[in-house]
């Protein structure tokens, strides 16, 4: 089951890899005085797409986090509450992702976690 959903995430990335490839190519053919750096801005905000949603699909390999009872707060040992899976945004220099993932609440601490950490 993993195996299929890697390959189909995998047939995604080279889709749309090919579609922006062929996006700055018709830019560029649009654009002939473009400055180096005009191009770069073009490539980069690609990339970062790209690689944002890689950085969310890697991230969530292995799941979105296990759903049990009886999660104790390393802090105070009360039991955690799960709160269910809230969309988190990530953002980093390398790209931007929404990660869905399992969140407890310790109501004593007031502290959450995202397993596995």
């Amino acid at each position: 089951m993993r195996k299929v959903k890697q390959e189909r995430e995998k047939e995604g990335m080279v889709r749309k890899f090919v579609e922006q490839y062929d996006e700055l190519r018709e830019w560029r053919e649009k654009h002939p005085e473009a400055s180096f750096d005009e191009i770069v801005g073009q490539v980069t905000q690609r990339r970062r797409e790209l690689m944002g949603e890689l950085i969310g699909q890697l991230a969530l390999h292995n799941g979105s986090g296990e759903v049990v009872a009886g999660k104790v707060c390393v802090g105070c040992g009360e039991q955690m509450a799960y709160k269910g899976e809230p969309p988190r945004e990530v953002l980093h220099l390398e790209g931007e992702t929404e990660l869905k993932r399992a969140y407890y609440y310790c109501d004593r601490c007031q502290s959450g976690l995202f397993p596995p950490g």
